[in-house]
């Protein structure tokens, strides 16, 4: 048989080309092995009906020889009865009636015969193997001497008594001679043998051809075997083969990460499972890593998803190089990695092979022409130590992973304290979910003064959470809490109805408040929702455009949605509301954003002030900022500034407002109107 190539994806396999092509043969090679048992049926029939027919003709054959054995006797015995004159005619009478019973039965048996042999001649195995002519001849032969005979007996028993007494003396010896007579004997005798003879015969020649048709069937099936089902029997395990390396396949891509070649989230949960059984079966402790990338999300918008895909595989070699083979890693998330390791149940060594990956992770590698830099922070947990469940051991790592990341160790395992720390969290979380409906959120303003007179010349707003239980918590205690975008923009629409009120109150009370700085989330700046927003407060307390600052951070150059937010601040700007770029300096703005953004002021970052005076990098980036703002002809301004050195360095250099607790903390607007509309500003010396 020809070998059938595989076929294209979308015109069938090779297998199903071969079982259909074998389909023809098999069916030919069907009909062919139901001929073969359909002759061997027919010829055994033939042969058994053949059989019977013989032992049905032997059977009457001797039937025939004993009726016509004793036809014979009563013959003689009335021969003999008529021959006594004394002897009554009801004695002679029942004699003559047997022997006409006896001639009937005979002649009977006779017709009998004929039509048995008549079926006999025509079966198949017959006129195959048919008896020679002196048999033919035997059979006529004995049917002419018997109807001779049998014609004499009807004569006598025709006769009357008395012809019969008086040829007594000619019909005894005849009748003596004819039962005397061997030749007939034999010839019955000869006539039994040959029918059982030929019974024989027709057994034997139905078994010889039922022979022959059995091994030709047998031949014929071994040569489908050998070459039909073999080779599809071959192809069928060659199939099996190919199919479960398929399936081989499908499985590690389904349980594989397709761009860090990485366990994926899939895998990592039934691994999980099998080393919880482990541990049950055996007491076998393991560890587990939770990996979270820290400027994922800045490097994936500041250099494109390409550099985001570079990192992710700098981070899996990295992981690859410090742990072992059948260490489990897996990417579970966008940034997120998890590492099960099943030799390790002590916190001293997992500690050590998480402050590695982290500084492993954490070095300069290079991307196109530019040499990219990530960072990480990772949770620890062990089982027993921690957990022996799937979901408290997930949890507790989460846990630890928290404390890395809002504490200064880049890896952390877990302990009671960190449970404790993010208990607490938990429940500022879910308080904080409705807290702008119980109008929990409160702003405090700092006021931006001019650095040469120390004029008053607006405020920044600054949201606090006045907790029924903790107090008044600062931002940082709450903000990395909110991760639902409607948590924020329930929160900024409260920011903005605050300080909107606090605007027309102290314009009533005759105050100069000067504009006041809003952070508006990105959010509502990559709609109309952030517009509609400001304009329906300011039409419910009568306030003007430019009573408002909007400040947005440098990271709105790289956002992904960056031209929306261009877009947002284009509208505000053309309505009279300035527009200020916050923590300038410390993101990835380049001149060439800076040119197309629309904005009207810079402010400094306060990690570049706090620096005047220790560092001269920082004072040079400070002189830069404020000539490119000079330059572009915006505004400066510079934030947490704490000293008169500050204060001096800053105005010397060129930036004309400031802000920062040398100046004011950050004050309710009941101490804004108290305090500080009413009290003298200092000018510098």
């Amino acid at each position: 048989m020809p070998e059938m190539s595989p076929l294209p994806a979308g015109q069938g396999t090779s297998i199903d080309v071969y079982i259909r092509s074998m389909g023809r043969y098999y069916i030919g090679i069907a009909i062919v092995m139901t001929l073969l048992i359909g002759a061997t049926y027919l010829t055994v029939k033939i042969a058994l009906d053949r059989h019977a027919a013989q032992q049905e003709i032997s059977s009457l054959t001797s039937q025939k020889f004993i009726r016509f054995q004793q036809l014979t006797q009563q013959t003689r015995a009335l021969m003999s009865a008529s021959a006594d004159p004394r002897l009554p005619e009801h004695i002679v009478q029942p004699m003559l009636l047997d022997i006409q019973r006896a001639i009937n039965d005979i002649r009977h048996l006779m017709t009998r015969l004929r039509t048995k042999r008549g079926q006999l001649d025509s079966n198949l195995l017959e006129n195959i193997s048919r008896q020679n002519p002196a048999s033919e001849a035997l059979y006529m032969d004995l049917d002419r001497r018997l109807e001779d005979f049998l014609s004499r007996a009807e004569r006598i028993v025709t006769a009357s008594h008395e012809e019969r007494q008086r040829r007594y003396t000619f019909w005894g010896p005849i009748d003596f001679a004819i039962s005397a007579d061997s030749l007939l004997m034999r010839q019955f005798n000869s006539i039994i043998e040959h029918a059982n003879d030929r019974s024989e015969v027709s057994i034997a020649n139905a078994v010889s051809i039922s022979t022959a048709l059995l091994l030709m069937l047998a031949v014929l099936f071994i040569l489908a075997s050998v070459l039909l089902f073999y080779p599809l029997l071959m192809k069928l395990r060659n199939e099996h083969n190919r199919k479960m390396e398929f399936e081989k396949k499908l499985t590690h891509l389904a349980q594989t990460d397709p761009l860090t070649r990485l366990k994926n989230r899939s895998y990592f949960n039934n691994a999980l499972g099998r080393l919880l059984n482990r541990y049950q079966k055996n007491g076998t402790g393991f560890s587990m890593l939770l990996v979270d990338l820290d400027n994922f999300k800045s490097i994936n918008d500041g250099f494109g998803h390409q550099a985001g895909d570079a990192t992710l595989l700098h981070v899996a070699n990295a992981f690859q190089s410090v742990f072992d083979d059948n260490d489990i890693i897996a990417r579970i998330g966008g940034d997120e990695f998890a590492i099960l390791l099943p030799g390790i149940d002590d916190e001293l060594r997992l500690n050590d092979l998480a402050d590695r990956a982290i500084k492993t992770l954490s070095m300069d590698f290079h991307y196109e022409n530019n040499i990219l830099r990530t960072s990480a922070s990772a949770g620890g947990a062990i089982v027993p130590i921690h957990a022996t469940e799937d979901a408290g051991l997930v949890r507790v790592a989460d846990l630890a992973l928290y404390a890395a990341k809002t504490g200064s160790q880049h890896a952390y395992i877990f302990d009671e304290e960190t449970l404790a720390y993010r208990l607490e969290q938990n429940e500022l979380a879910v308080a904080l979910v409705s807290a702008a409906d119980r109008g929990e959120f409160i702003v405090h303003y700092q006021p931006k003064v001019d650095l040469a007179s120390g004029e008053h010349l607006g405020f920044e707003a600054l949201v606090r959470w006045d907790h029924p239980l903790l107090g008044l918590l600062a931002p940082g205690a709450f903000l990395p809490l909110i991760d639902d975008p409607r948590q924020i923009v329930a929160m900024s629409q409260a920011v903005i109805h605050v300080v909107c009120h606090d605007l027309r109150t102290w314009k009533n009370m005759a105050f100069s408040p000067g504009p006041v700085a809003i952070n508006m989330p990105e959010t509502l700046l990559i709609n109309e929702s952030g517009f509609n927003m400001l304009a329906s407060a300011m039409r419910q307390y009568g306030l003007e455009w430019h009573d408002l600052t909007i400040e947005v951070t440098e990271d709105v150059f790289i956002n992904r949605h960056a031209e929306k937010m261009r877009a947002a601040m284009m509208r505000f700007r053309e309505h009279g509301v300035l527009v200020s770029l916050d923590d300038f300096g410390t993101g990835f703005a380049s001149l060439l954003h800076l040119r197309n953004f629309p904005c009207d002021e810079l402010k400094i970052d306060r990690s570049f002030v706090a620096d005047i005076g220790l560092d001269k990098r920082s004072e040079q980036i400070i002189h830069a900022i404020i000539d490119l703002s000079r330059n572009l002809g915006k505004r400066c301004v510079a934030e947490g500034i704490e000293t008169q050195a500050q204060r001096e360095f800053l105005r010397e250099a060129g930036c004309s407002i400031g802000q920062g607790y040398f100046f004011a903390r950050p004050m309710s607007s009941l101490d804004v109107k108290e305090s500080w509309f009413r009290q003298p500003r200092a000018a510098a010396k």
